[in-house]
């Protein structure tokens, strides 16, 4: 087991929860023996629902009937404490018994309980939420999909550090070009947070992207946060994203 990758699962989160999740986590392991997973939940609930689907091997159940509603607020999650299923598949993490969480539940709180636990990266002052998007050549990675109603020029240019790394991770043989959500192509359209962040990324270039780009946001961008990654500058990304959706035209800064 200590070869496998350690999956923390919260089983209680999301609709249609335990089903779903479980239905997943063996859709997973039909096509991927590299993968254990420690499921936190009902046991009552999940083990005839995963017992001989999985080998015993292959997963753990580690019982609470505490979960975090869709309906709470995320400070009202996190105050559930800390034997929710959410808590406790985060916390693992943190005491480095799983090596990532996934959670199909209240994004807010996941954010607030995944802060309170894990920390942040050194130097990175906000989270984001991110996703991929389809392009003409692949995919995109794009964000922040609404974790942060505004963000600082420094937020933003950590958006495009981060973005690159987990597109660079996903994509090894890639090089991203960052791209930046504005109300327009030029230069000296946006407001001041977004001409100071393509001052920035204009001077940070470096080995993870290669080309910044100026999306057009078509639509309302609320302070314009959006960043895809791409391997194909020409592609079209069409979607909606914190209000906007985006359109194909693009001008290198």
């Amino acid at each position: 087991m200590s070869d496998l990758i350690k999956i923390a699962v919260d089983a209680m989160g999301g609709d249609g929860s335990p089903k779903k999740i479980i239905d997943g986590i063996i859709l997973n392991h039909s096509t991927n023996k590299n993968n254990f997973f420690k499921i936190f939940g009902d046991k009552n609930k999940i083990d005839p629902l995963i017992r001989g689907k999985i080998p015993a091997g292959f997963f753990e159940l580690i019982h609470t009937e505490k979960k975090i509603e869709s309906t709470d607020s995320p400070l009202e999650g996190a105050k559930r404490g800390k034997d929710t299923s959410m808590w406790l598949a985060i916390q693992s993490v943190k005491e480095k018994q799983a090596d990532i969480v996934i959670s199909a539940g209240n994004t807010g709180a996941l954010l607030v309980v995944s802060k309170l636990n894990l920390k942040m990266i050194e130097n990175i002052d906000k989270p984001a939420l991110s996703a991929l998007w389809p392009n003409k050549k692949g995919m995109s990675v794009v964000l922040d999909l609404g974790a942060n109603i505004e963000c600082s020029s420094k937020n933003l240019s950590d958006f495009s550090s981060m973005g690159a790394a987990l597109y660079n991770s996903l994509y090894p043989d890639e090089i991203a070009n960052v791209a930046l959500l504005n109300i327009g192509s030029e230069e000296l359209k946006g407001n001041e947070v977004i001409k100071e962040t393509y001052q920035i990324l204009n001077d940070k270039k470096s080995e993870n992207f290669k080309n910044i780009y100026s999306w057009i946001g078509v639509g309302t961008a609320i302070g314009a946060i959006v960043f895809a990654l791409t391997n194909e500058p020409t592609s079209i990304a069409v979607g909606v994203a914190v209000g906007a959706a985006l359109d194909w035209r693009k001008r290198k800064l």
